[in-house]
């Protein structure tokens, strides 16, 4: 296993410069509190855009619709009546994320960028090779429910809006994808793969955040295709030794099922796609089906396939063997 999971090299650096220790448990929490900080900043940044167009659309109404109607009511109008490109800015707020995991492996733990999977020449072709990768692999999701007749694709091209409302979202992905690598594969796992296995941390750091998103969900097809694609994409920087690739395979993936098929995102923001897929209503199992593609057996899948393919691959920067007193400590939780 340790062949085919081997301790990528800016793991072993993140154990030599970290000057936080914390056994799992504190690990775990220390995630949770990023995490949490991270909401609040997204929050904070989606606010002011929000209230201020809210203000806005409100003081055009006039007192009278205001004595008609109930606060509650205008501010539920208001929301609907929010431009579109308003529901892309989730994806751009998310980057407190990766300020949040920055801040924290740079101030705290006093780890250098090279520490967090930034590392490597030509990034951009790195970036740019994994974000094909990421768009591989959902055209493979999208051509396995096709051809089992879950997906279908309506005639029809894309208006010049549509178009440009899909470039900014693909800016987004590109943010939105950085800053969940920078806080999971960059700060995260490495913490955790500093003291402990890398097999462990590989699967706490891939099984944690699917875990904190899932809510009621905790046991749906969503969150096991979260998992799926966090091991996929863990194992892929464990392989490759930097982090770029799966900034780039996450935004592809993103972009891919939400703005370019248009199968996962529909109801976060609001229909902006290039291709007119649509789903077999009555094949949940194949289409995912209220909950998008991301629930689909397809997902599971291709990525299970993609799980396989890349275990298979050469480690590119693996570590050099730990000295005997640098060896894996046992998973203590406290």
């Amino acid at each position: 296993m340790n062949q085919m999971v081997p301790r990528p090299q800016f793991w072993a650096e993140t154990a030599d410069q970290m000057k936080t220790h914390f056994p799992v448990l504190g690990e775990l929490l220390i995630f949770f509190l990023l995490f949490v900080i991270s909401l609040l900043g997204q929050l904070v940044i989606l606010t002011i855009p929000m209230t201020a167009m809210t203000a806005w659309m409100m003081g055009t109404q006039g007192n009278s619709v205001m004595e008609a109607v109930t606060m509650e009511r205008v501010a539920r109008e208001n929301m609907a009546r929010m431009p579109d490109w308003m529901s892309l800015m989730q994806l751009f707020a998310s980057a407190s994320m990766g300020v949040t995991a920055v801040v924290y492996s740079r101030a705290f733990q006093k780890r250098s960028f090279a520490a967090m999977g930034l590392r490597g020449r030509a990034p951009v072709l790195e970036y740019l090779a994994g974000f094909a990768v990421g768009l591989v692999l959902f055209a493979a999701v999208v051509a396995l429910g096709a051809a089992a007749g879950g997906f279908r694709l309506l005639a029809g091209a894309p208006s010049e809006r549509q178009w440009a409302l899909c470039l900014i979202a693909l800016l987004g992905c590109v943010v939105h994808g950085a800053a969940l690598e920078l806080l999971i594969r960059g700060c995260f796992a490495p913490s955790l793969g500093a003291r402990y296995p890398v097999v462990f941390a590989l699967l706490l750091s891939s099984i944690t955040p699917p875990m904190l998103r899932a809510g009621e969900n905790l046991f749906s097809m969503t969150t096991l295709n979260s998992l799926l694609l966090g091991l996929f994409l863990g194992i892929w920087v464990i392989k490759r030794g930097r982090l770029w690739g799966a900034c780039a395979i996450h935004a592809a993936w993103t972009f891919a099922g939400s703005f370019l098929f248009g199968l996962t995102g529909e109801r976060e923001y609001g229909g902006i796609r290039l291709l007119h897929m649509v789903s077999d209503v009555y094949r949940p199992l194949l289409t995912g089906g209220d909950r998008g593609a991301q629930a689909s057996i397809c997902v599971t899948v291709v990525l299970l396939a993609a799980i396989a393919g890349v275990l298979a691959i050469r480690a590119k920067d693996p570590a050099l063997p730990r000295k005997p007193e640098q060896t894996d400590r046992p998973a203590n939780f406290l």
